[in-house]
């Protein structure tokens, strides 16, 4: 079986901070987020923590996301973490880093490991904003955070790319999990009968309490947690994960581990900016009428709800998981088959971020244009009415 590991280094804010026993203690030692837990259910897995290298590399997550934390306990005081260099990283077919936890120095040392990262932030959209050219730093695969919806083959783009040169863009969901990964979780435990709705972080702030009230008649309404796997409690239990129609858009990660956790996820198309995909469009709303009117229909029409249910489940576990799973694997088939150097992988990286930067810079200039094109008609329309008025 295909072994793989999960790095982070210890300061990094995101997932779990500590290793094991299992994946359920791993899991609620995250901050917040349960990240591709999925990966445990189709390879060997593993995770590690490495001590903060200051390599340029490894701070380059920090950069983007270090102020959002400032106060966090990021880093548990009995917490216990590897030294990157003394890991024998060649037991391993693939490392997947959270960030970019081991500097480039090391990875150059293990040509035989396919080595993969994610950037936490930048989402769906960072491949083609500020990761444009990706992967650097000598690692092979850039994980793009978006959902794998068609199965690789030989003849794919990326997989020519990775036997050509080593290095390839992969779409892979920051929650690469299953249909019933939080669910798998928590098996040991027999699950009370599911009931009433759990709301998703964002929507606790614009939520009523005449909104609370008309949801209550459905069950409980739980909004209340402190730990990652007290939000899985919430959402084992619930019938429903509620986005509020008046909730800032967000990327929606949150979706996936909802249906994992065996929810039916209800949510404005317009308030789900990454994977509107993962929604049934006959579920759509735009106000808390018409979400009502939904679960009413669902609470009356089983049949329906179970449909519902099983398209939802069906695209998570295609989209988010089995085909994510299966080029992978294809990636690393296909890394074993190149016979490309490690100079050509560091000359196709050069070519890839000077691109990158004349491109980026190219479209920075035509939005500024455009901006100062919007400016300066925006000017002449008040000019317009000024001497309208005069």
């Amino acid at each position: 079986m295909t072994s793989v590991c999960v790095v982070k280094q210890n300061t990094t804010y995101d997932l779990f901070t500590r290793t094991g026993p299992d994946l359920r203690t791993i899991v609620a030692s995250s901050n917040w987020r349960s990240g591709p837990i999925g990966l445990w259910e189709a390879f060997d897995t593993t995770a590690r923590i490495v001590f903060e290298d200051a390599a340029p590399e490894c701070q380059a997550g920090k950069r983007q996301w270090s102020r959002y934390v400032e106060g966090w306990e990021l880093w548990p005081a009995d917490g216990a973490a590897d030294v990157a260099e003394d890991v024998d990283w060649s037991q391993y077919d693939i490392v997947i880093s959270i960030d970019v936890a081991v500097p480039s120095r090391i990875v150059r040392r293990f040509p035989r490991v396919l080595w993969c990262y994610y950037f936490i932030e930048g989402g769906p959209w960072g491949i083609d904003r500020q990761f444009r050219g990706s992967p650097y730093y000598g690692y092979n695969v850039f994980l793009n955070h978006r959902m794998a919806r068609t199965l690789l083959s030989p003849h794919s783009p990326s997989w020519r790319q990775m036997k050509n040169s080593r290095r390839a863009v992969l779409d892979f969901p920051y929650y690469m999990q299953s249909a019933h990964s939080v669910r798998y979780l928590y098996q040991g435990s027999k699950p009370a009968p599911r009931s009433g709705v759990c709301l998703s972080h964002h929507s606790r702030d614009v939520l009523t309490e005449a909104d609370r009230a008309a949801l209550a008649t459905f069950g409980p309404v739980r909004t209340q947690w402190s730990s990652i796997a007290d939000i899985h409690s919430a959402e084992v239990a619930s019938s429903y994960f509620v986005v509020h129609p008046a909730s800032r858009p967000t990327a929606g990660v949150a979706l996936i581990e909802a249906v994992s956790a065996g929810c039916i996820v209800l949510a404005p198309r317009d308030r789900v900016r990454g994977f509107p995909e993962l929604l049934t469009p006959e579920l759509d709303f735009s106000s808390m009428e018409g979400l009502l009117d939904h679960i009413r229909r669902l609470e009356d029409d089983r049949t329906f709800l179970a449909r519902c249910q099983a398209q939802q489940e069906r695209k998570v576990d295609e989209w988010c998981y089995s085909n994510a799973a299966r080029n992978l694997e294809g990636m690393l088939h296909a890394f074993r088959a190149s016979t490309a150097s490690p100079h050509k992988q560091r000359r196709a990286e050069m070519r890839a971020k000077v691109g990158a930067q004349v491109l980026l810079a190219a479209l920075g200039v035509a939005r500024r244009a455009r901006n100062a094109l919007a400016g300066t008609r925006g000017c002449d329309q008040v000019v317009g009415r000024s001497r309208q008025d005069s």
